[in-house]
């Protein structure tokens, strides 16, 4: 028969007192003694050693004084010494921790990127799926051959990837991988594609990249030798920098060049910007100033219908265009402005006409024709103003202009077409600019 060694009987427990009788507990408390217990007493017991002199109950200055007070000069140079050699070995034990430290830092940093290459080359042979494929609003996606290309090779902003899918033209891929190690996303259909560039015609190919940078222009110099100077405040430092520019036409006749600019007022179309900027480039203007509010959107695609123009010729912003006209034809700019001839002019009723009359009547004395454009251009720098096909230049910029000039129409009898798309309107100008 089995018998349990405690807890027979509650009474028998209440009236046999502990180590007194038979019944005896399995577990000895760890506190027998009758004192109070405390919390305290369950933490590790942590006493802080005493030093040398406070055990002898002097002061730490006392104690040095009489250990090495009256010790011998060379027992000195011998104390010297070892503390020497202990601080020598105390650093060299410091460095020595710190380099095994650093060494499997670089051995970790290391393990890393070679994981995280195998994975990107990887996933860069591999064709993947268009279904998870959204376009990020924080990056851009420029799509077309010629806009990638220009991307790639004006070096204006990163690059991130390269998104293809059945591209002929291998040197995008080769280009993207030797300059900027970016990896090639091949995909299985061009609907992923679709959804990158909202369906715009992509040739197979869409870019990856952010935002391009555009400076703020503050002020232009003369012109000296084929040279310029643009005072601009940086989009990337917020900093104002002076950078020397030099005229990028040809100049077959070594003969003095100036540059040529053009300001766009209110083109908010990005097909026609895009078309503006696709002339300019071809016809070898300088740079292209925008307003910061009231222009088309220097995106994707813009830069699909200026055929890559867009990162490969100078854009810069303003926030006061007439301040900005005001500086530089201090420097000998001239600024001329396209606009559309009044029909009817009648001068013989200056009393009754109202104030957009005068100033019409007033804009009437600056129209030049197309030809003198060459001449102006060969003895000054040139800024053209070039407006929306509603609206065209505002008032307060013709107003400024030293010139006008207006394109002819010769069909006569007609009001339905009554001007030019500004892209076309823009390389006629730019022609008869630029003609020898």
């Amino acid at each position: 028969m089995q018998y349990r060694r405690f807890s027979i009987l509650r009474k028998l427990l209440k009236q046999q007192p502990y180590g007194s009788g038979d019944i005896k507990p399995v577990f000895k408390p760890h506190y027998s003694n009758d004192k109070k217990i405390t919390f305290e007493k369950n933490l590790p017991f942590q006493s802080k050693p005493k030093k040398i002199w406070e055990i002898q109950g002097i002061s730490k200055d006392e104690f040095f004084k009489r250990k090495y007070g009256n010790i011998s000069a060379e027992e000195r140079q011998k104390l010297n010494e070892k503390v020497e050699r202990q601080r020598r070995y105390r650093q060299m034990r410091i460095d020595h921790e710190k380099s095994i430290r650093e060494k499997e830092f670089k051995e970790r940093q290391e393990l890393r990127d070679r994981i995280r290459k195998e994975k990107f080359d990887k996933l860069g042979t591999k064709e993947e799926s268009s279904h998870n494929y959204t376009a990020d609003p924080l990056f851009e996606y420029v799509y077309g051959t010629h806009s990638v290309k220009s991307v790639l090779l004006a070096k204006k902003r990163p690059i991130l990837n390269l998104y293809t899918h059945n591209l002929e033209d291998s040197s995008i891929k080769k280009f993207a991988e030797d300059e900027y190690g970016v990896r090639i996303r091949k995909v299985e259909n061009k609907n992923a594609l679709n959804v990158l560039c909202n369906n715009g015609v992509h040739n197979g190919v869409v870019l990856k990249t952010k935002k391009l940078p555009i400076s703020y222009i503050k002020e232009l110099s003369q012109v000296k030798n084929n040279e310029y100077q643009v005072k601009v405040e940086s989009a990337i430092s917020n900093e104002e920098e002076e950078i020397l520019k030099k005229v990028v036409r040809d100049n077959n006749k070594n003969t003095e060049l100036y540059p040529i600019a053009i300001y766009l007022d209110g083109v908010t179309d990005p097909q026609n910007m895009g078309s503006i900027l696709r002339s300019a480039f071809f016809f070898g203007v300088d740079f292209i100033v925008v307003p910061d509010n009231s222009s088309a959107r220097l995106g994707p695609a813009a830069n699909k219908a200026s055929v890559g123009s867009l990162d490969l010729i100078d854009i810069y912003k303003t926030h006061n265009s007439v301040k900005l006209f005001d500086q530089i034809k201090s420097n000998g700019w001239h600024v001329i402005s396209a606009a559309g001839k009044l029909t009817n002019n009648n001068n013989d009723q200056h009393e009754t006409e109202s104030k957009s009359q005068r100033v019409d009547r007033h804009l009437q004395n600056k129209f030049i024709e197309l030809s003198d454009l060459k001449i102006i251009l060969k003895q000054s720098p040139v800024m053209l103003v070039l407006g929306s096909e509603g609206k065209g230049v505002s008032n307060s910029l013709k107003v400024k202009s030293d010139y006008l000039i207006s394109i002819p129409k010769y069909r006569r009898d007609d009001t339905i077409v009554d001007s030019l798309n500004v892209g076309v309107a823009t390389g006629i100008i730019i022609q008869n600019c630029v003609e020898q």
